[in-house]
């Protein structure tokens, strides 16, 4: 019996998912109409962002699958790349301007996360802001069954067509604040590997780092092993996917079987983050908004929270075994390998970016100290009371050129 590709594996990890209906074939956009035709849909919201998803064509191919079914589509595209509480106010208007049957979000991870938040806010009427944290809405509505997007991903990285997660930025705190629900899962999720060949080569290597520090991070995280062996699976099916596809997605941006592993990797980081949390390098970079690109600020802190993880038996453990992909005989040697593939990748370092100021940096530690459960959760345990001279050394080590 043949041995089926690391590319076969991830579609397979991918369908045996229930949680989110994966479309991942060229036809996809077809699967789409039919779905479409069977929930007897009139008219249908869609969140773009600016300019990609007209750019990537992905716009202009969904109003075709749309053309002979009796469905109209209302389009909102003024979503930034860095959605904040107000553009969800206005998303939730819009929705209720229009009251449509569904909503498809075709765009980034930004887009995808503004339109969950939305769409959740508008079926509910909570206040955005007693939104954030985990299981806030399921918790005020047990039982309610609430209708759930559409995700059409034209990046690769943020997994937000699989994941429960949203992210949107609160400007009066200057941070990203998360909501953490079931309620925000997708109900689907179509994969077009041809709407993320327009992407800039800066947007691709930082959405394919974010998958990078999703799977890793995940995959790390031994706090919260039990009966996750499958998801641990599907992570290593990740990292190898992005080993061997992400440069040439990078040099050669019409390489359409290269970015397939691509985006099919970042569903796979979407999944194992849907499962295990992510730990220090996403707490300590919710902060950094607009400062830098969120995939770069991740996969960059990686190396120095996991030196720290690594104090810990059976994370050091769990390092050895990501060698096998990564390569490497000591832990060392696995986190070395793994920065030698972002210098492979150019991933320009933190000291680079001038808008990561000393000031910014020590509030980071007193802000992140402050979110216990993400401590809680890491992979090795960050005590309460030494968090801030525990992020401070992470910081410090990631900061300095590695």
């Amino acid at each position: 019996m043949a041995k089926i590709s690391t590319f076969e594996q991830g579609l397979q990890i991918l369908d045996a998912w229930d949680e989110v209906s994966v479309l991942h074939t060229d036809s996809s956009f077809g699967q789409l109409e039919a779905a479409v035709r069977m929930n007897n849909w009139h008219k249908v919201a869609v969140f773009t962002g600016r300019n990609s998803a007209d750019s990537s064509g992905a716009w202009a191919k969904l109003l075709n699958s749309l053309r002979y079914t009796e469905c109209a589509a209302v389009r909102f595209k003024d979503i930034p790349p860095e959605p904040d509480m107000q553009t969800v106010y206005a998303m939730k208007e819009f929705l209720a301007g229009n009251d449509p049957d569904g909503v498809i979000a075709l765009g980034g991870g930004s887009v995808l996360d503004a339109a969950k938040a939305a769409y959740v806010v508008f079926q509910s009427d909570m206040p955005l802001e007693e939104c954030f944290g985990s299981d806030k809405i399921s918790n005020a509505f047990p039982g309610k069954n609430f209708k759930r997007i559409i995700a059409v991903p034209t990046t690769s990285g943020t997994g937000s067509e699989i994941t429960q997660y949203s992210n949107i930025v609160n400007r009066e705190k200057q941070v990203k604040q998360l909501i953490s629900d079931p309620v925000l899962v997708p109900e689907c999720a179509c994969l077009n590997a041809q709407f993320t060949a327009s992407m800039p080569q800066s947007v691709t290597l930082a959405t394919g780092c974010d998958a990078l520090a999703h799977l890793l991070e995940g995959w790390l995280n031994v706090t919260m092993d039990e009966n996750k062996g499958f998801i641990n699976h599907a992570a290593g099916v990740g990292v190898e996917l992005l080993r061997d596809n992400l440069a040439k997605a990078l040099t050669a941006p019409d390489d359409l079987a290269a970015r397939k592993a691509v985006q099919v990797a970042s569903a796979l980081g979407g999944l194992t983050i849907r499962n295990k949390s992510t730990g220090l390098p996403h707490l300590l970079s919710f902060s950094w908004f607009g400062r830098i690109e969120h995939g770069i600020a991740v996969a960059r802190l990686l190396p120095a929270a996991w030196r720290y993880y690594i104090g810990r038996e059976a994370v050091a453990e769990r390092t050895l075994e990501i060698g096998k992909i990564l390569g490497g005989n000591t832990p060392e040697e696995v986190i070395s390998n793994y920065g030698k593939l972002l210098e492979k990748w150019h991933v320009p370092q933190l000291n680079s970016f001038a808008g990561l100021t000393d000031e910014l940096l020590m509030q980071t530690c007193r802000s992140a100290g402050a979110n216990r459960m993400k401590l809680e959760l890491a992979p090795r345990p960050v005590p309460l009371e030494s968090s801030e001279e525990v992020l401070q050394q992470v910081i410090a080590d990631a900061v300095k050129k590695m």
